[in-house]
């Protein structure tokens, strides 16, 4: 029997426009309609400035790295990269947009790319621009200029973090070259381990939770046609779900859900070195999991193709257009 729906008063689903939700898990809604996952918190004003300065603001390029995390980092840098060089393009210039450490863009100059990065948060950008040199846009993607277009669009976690996906890639569009291409990754809700309380993805900061019909309808409605989906898993997701699940987190009541807070209470997330190294060895004896989802779509002008790919968990690849 399936569950009812009710409206969500002068609020929109922001890929549909409908305003009926069902209850989903852990506090989260589902449209009726399209069946976007939701966070109540994505209609909240200005949701996507605020978790972002709450998580990723002041103090936040204080915070150290460790040698496994910059190992996963790489691991994943060769895959995406791996993917883009199985498509043709016209040029080598690439924006990355959410460039967390950095890793990516170094990785990508590394091969031969011009690269430029783009994120809303100052001690990111700081910290890419010191370490790196690679020229960074902090703010707004609308407020980048599209008078020198780029080849290549890489967006790995961010569309989850946005308050208005479908405009957002409006402006990825906007960005690309007519034969350019983007890959987007994002969690995957349809996944197994989106049913434990315990999954990697299940954040405060995450206002949206796509699966392979919701980020397809997304990049349609933006412009592109997709190519190819596919699931790629994150090493040993799988486990972690398990271990949170087991150590009870997101139990707590709106823990995934909670509104904004302001920055100073953002969660500690420091951990010791020897528990670092214990979990992380647990992990890698533990094989591959986490299974998020990718796609790589192409600019498709005034014609689009679904590419309707079989695909379990996650997407990725760019699309051929037919004149």
């Amino acid at each position: 029997m399936s569950e009812a729906s009710f409206p969500v008063h002068g609020q929109q689903c922001p890929l549909c426009g409908q305003t009926k939700v069902t209850q989903h898990r852990l506090g989260l809604l589902r449209c009726e309609s399209c069946t976007l996952v939701l966070s109540p918190s994505i209609w909240q004003p200005q949701a996507n400035e605020r978790m972002e300065d709450e998580w990723f603001g002041v103090g936040y390029e204080a915070r150290k790295s460790s040698v496994w995390v910059e190992w996963f980092e790489a691991w994943n840098n060769r895959k995406t990269l791996v993917r883009l060089a199985g498509f043709p393009r016209q040029g080598n210039r690439l924006l990355e947009i959410g460039v967390g450490s950095g890793s990516f863009l170094k990785a990508a100059k590394a091969e031969g790319f011009d690269v430029m990065g783009c994120d809303l948060s100052a001690p990111i950008c700081r910290q890419v621009e010191r370490e790196s040199g690679i020229a960074m846009h902090c703010g707004f993607l609308s407020e980048l200029p599209g008078d020198r277009p780029f080849d290549v669009v890489v967006m790995n976690h961010v569309l989850e973090h946005v308050q208005h996906p479908v405009e957002f890639l409006q402006d990825v569009f906007r960005l690309l070259k007519p034969e350019g291409i983007v890959h987007i990754a994002v969690p995957n809700i349809d996944c197994w381990e989106a049913h434990l309380p315990g999954w990697t993805s299940f954040e405060p900061y995450h206002l949206t939770y796509f699966n392979r019909l919701t980020l397809l309808r997304a990049v349609e409605a933006a412009g592109f046609t997709s190519d190819r989906m596919l699931t790629c898993d994150s090493f040993s997701g799988w486990f972690l779900a398990l271990l949170r699940t087991a150590l009870g987190v997101n139990r707590a009541q709106g823990a995934v859900t909670r509104p904004v807070a302001a920055s100073e209470n953002r969660p500690a997330t420091a951990r010791s070195g020897w528990v670092e190294h214990a979990y992380r060895l647990a992990m890698v004896a533990g094989g591959w999991g986490a299974v998020a989802a990718a796609l790589v779509a192409r600019q498709a002008g005034l014609r689009r193709r679904s590419g309707m790919h079989r695909a379990k968990t996650c997407f990725a690849s760019r699309v051929l257009v037919h004149a």
